[in-house]
């Protein structure tokens, strides 16, 4: 047999060299269309819940000192912030820590300056007594942005009660977070208190020590032993109590968020949680859930991560905040916390 192929075999093998190099082109093609189609196709998401916010408002004209915020991510204040309870496998984070952030902003502020600040934005209030250790405490005697901040219990509106009296840096964000709660048809914030007293013996922060007055000494030390005939030292006093942050009025207790239908979203009837489990972010699934377990979730993350408050206490945290959200500012803090 001839081992040059016959004149058959040479027919055959051209035209499968020529249909392969015609199906190759389109094999890329094919595969180039269906790449695009799954870079153009939006990923299928979560559906998000209606309105939540990534970035709470701006107090007045303009944060103080520039953008006193925590920076707003992609998407404007319609879109959800990655923190809901349906926010898949991505893990729920605090802002960093920044000195630029709205609660280390506030807090840094001297008492002057948030005065000041107050009266730029035009918030309603009026000077307090009553609260001995909170720096400038001032009542608030209006609506901010269309929300109304009542007492209950306790805390009565516009009253002698101590229990309202805030420092005015937390005003300031009371009023960056009325702003963020209008958007989401919030008309008022009930809460359980503002300020309330400190325990018995307890100071304001020290301040830097006063140089003592030109020729006066010192005072010798309490310690030193006494010379015959002379009067033994007195002891030095017990320390006194450190303050909380209600003491000082810069936290707050909310119990529930009123909506302008007369919808109540009840802390303690609706959070439906756990103590013990994340308050945002996977894991921190309802009990049931209800649409205002959704919602107060939604509500509550998207303030933890604005930077707007130092610490954030929903009832997960304990049984004493089994029925309100606490929020505070630390003058002195370089941290966020969330439980």
């Amino acid at each position: 047999m001839s081992a040059l192929p016959s004149r058959r075999a040479l027919t055959l093998g051209a035209a499968l060299i020529g249909a392969a190099a015609l199906l190759t082109p389109l094999g890329i093609a094919s595969l180039r269309h269906a790449s695009e189609e799954r870079v153009d196709a939006p990923a299928a998401a979560a559906p998000a819940p209606p309105g939540a916010a990534t970035a709470l408002a701006d107090g007045g004209d303009g944060p103080l000192d520039g953008d006193a915020g925590a920076p707003a991510p992609a998407g404007g204040a319609a879109a959800l912030l990655d923190g809901g309870w349906d926010a898949g496998g991505a893990p729920f984070e605090l802002p960093a820590w920044s000195a630029s952030s709205r609660a280390a902003t506030y807090g840094g502020l001297s008492a002057d300056a948030c005065d000041r600040e107050m009266k730029r934005r035009g918030i309603p209030h009026a000077p307090a007594r009553g609260a001995p250790l909170v720096d400038r405490p001032i009542r608030i005697t209006g609506a901010l942005h269309g929300v109304t901040f009542r007492g209950d219990g306790v805390a009565k509106p516009r009253s002698a009660s101590p229990f309202d009296i805030a420092d005015c840096r937390l005003v300031l964000a009371l009023d960056d977070l009325a702003a963020f709660l209008t958007t989401r048809g919030i008309a008022e914030v009930v809460h359980f208190s503002m300020h309330r007293p400190g325990p018995a013996g307890a100071v304001a922060p020290a301040k830097a020590p006063a140089k003592p007055p030109a020729g006066k000494k010192t005072p010798k030390a309490v310690g030193k032993a006494a010379k015959p005939g002379e009067r033994a030292p007195k002891k030095p006093a017990a320390a006194p109590g450190r303050p909380n942050q209600h003491a000082l009025g810069l936290a707050i207790d909310v119990a529930a968020f009123v909506k302008a239908d007369g919808t109540r979203l009840d802390v303690k009837a609706d959070w439906l949680g756990a103590i013990g489990a994340p308050p945002c972010g996977p894991g921190s699934e309802p009990k049931a859930p209800s649409p205002h377990a959704l919602e107060l979730r939604e509500i509550l993350c998207s303030i933890s991560t604005s930077g707007l408050f130092n610490v954030v206490l929903t009832p997960n945290a304990n049984e004493a905040h089994a029925d309100h959200f606490h929020f505070d500012i630390k003058r002195d803090a370089r941290y966020f916390l969330l439980e």
